[in-house]
């Protein structure tokens, strides 16, 4: 009976220890994401050339040059989703009058606090710089009421 106790305390143990471990890394490496996340796109830069150089051994020279790959990547999708912003600000536009058209009166205001609060996050992430404007949506139908 001993010998059972002492076997069931070490596999506790045993599972315990994994399951702070298991969640102690899932935690780190979600605060790694949320960094590279909130850090915009220099930040997802930085840590691809890191992790291309840590994986591939990288030597000075291949690092300076994947460095300037990155870089010159990064100007171009910058680029591209300039010219692209427009349109993908009507269709945001045009899904934001239709989501607002089938809303309750009560529903609206809330819907508006988090248009919004999202724009704020953009802005954010933009280094301050205004969105495009969004068109001004047709008149929606008038709302439902419960």
């Amino acid at each position: 009976m001993k010998r059972l106790k002492r076997i069931l305390g070490v596999l506790l143990i045993f599972i315990f220890g994994m399951i702070v471990g298991g969640a102690g890394a899932s935690a780190g490496f979600a605060q790694k994401i949320r960094e590279v996340l909130t850090g915009g796109p220099e930040a997802v830069v930085k840590e691809i050339v890191k992790r291309l150089d840590e994986e591939l051994k990288l030597d000075p020279e291949q690092k300076r040059m994947l460095q300037g790959i990155a870089d010159e990547t990064h100007i171009k999708l910058r680029q591209s989703r300039e010219k692209i912003q427009p349109e993908v600000d009507r269709t945001l536009g045009e899904a934001e009058a239709r989501v607002r058209a089938i809303l309750y009166p009560n529903q609206v205001g809330k819907f508006d606090k988090l248009v919004h609060r999202g724009g704020d996050k953009w802005k954010a992430k933009e280094g301050g710089a205004e969105p495009a404007a969004l068109p001004e949506p047709a008149a929606p139908e008038p709302a439902k009421t419960p």
